[in-house]
């Protein structure tokens, strides 16, 4: 039986994608809350163009929107690494599917491409790099954030490596 299955039945590592969509909208809800406490009013007959960046600067304090654009700006990053967040997880389960009994570098783990380990190192580093980009302002320090993203793309692609060594 392979990690990512339970006495359930369920396989969780496939759970993490939508739970990745779910995760991905923290930022736009703290954004959210940024310019409700700074008195911003939505509207919802056109929530899009209500809260895009032209509509809000001029309306909010400079502190505040620089604030709320990071927020948005971390959102949009996590959307746009769900696509390879996904292929990892379905690569790897499909793999796992392939060669159950195949243990690599002779760890003896039924678990060939360490799925459950990734998904988990992928949360915590998209958490770390949500938290990053929402609170570093300075251009300095910007590049922690820089390196957040570059490890979660690095265990995306290796983790999709690992599928790949698995499947043959």
């Amino acid at each position: 039986m392979s990690s990512g299955f339970t006495s359930t039945g369920l396989n969780y590592p496939l759970l993490a994608i939508p739970a990745y969509y779910i995760f991905s909208l923290a930022p736009h809800i703290y954004a959210m809350n940024i310019l409700k406490s700074a008195g911003y009013k939505f509207n919802n007959s056109n929530p899009k163009a209500s809260i895009s960046p032209a509509n809000v600067q001029g309306k909010v304090p400079d502190a505040v929107f620089t604030a709320y654009q990071r927020a948005e700006n971390a959102q949009n990053n996590n959307f746009e690494q769900l696509p390879l967040f996904a292929a990892a997880v379905l690569a790897s389960i499909l793999a796992e599917r392939v060669s159950p009994s195949i243990k690599i570098g002779g760890s003896g783990s039924l678990d060939p491409t360490d799925l459950a380990t990734f998904v988990g190192a992928w949360f915590a580093v998209r958490t770390a790099y949500n938290v990053a980009y929402v609170s570093i302002a300075d251009h300095s320090k910007s590049f922690i954030r820089s390196g957040l993203w570059a490890v979660g793309s690095g265990l995306a692609f290796y983790q999709i490596f690992k599928a790949a060594r698995v499947l043959g």
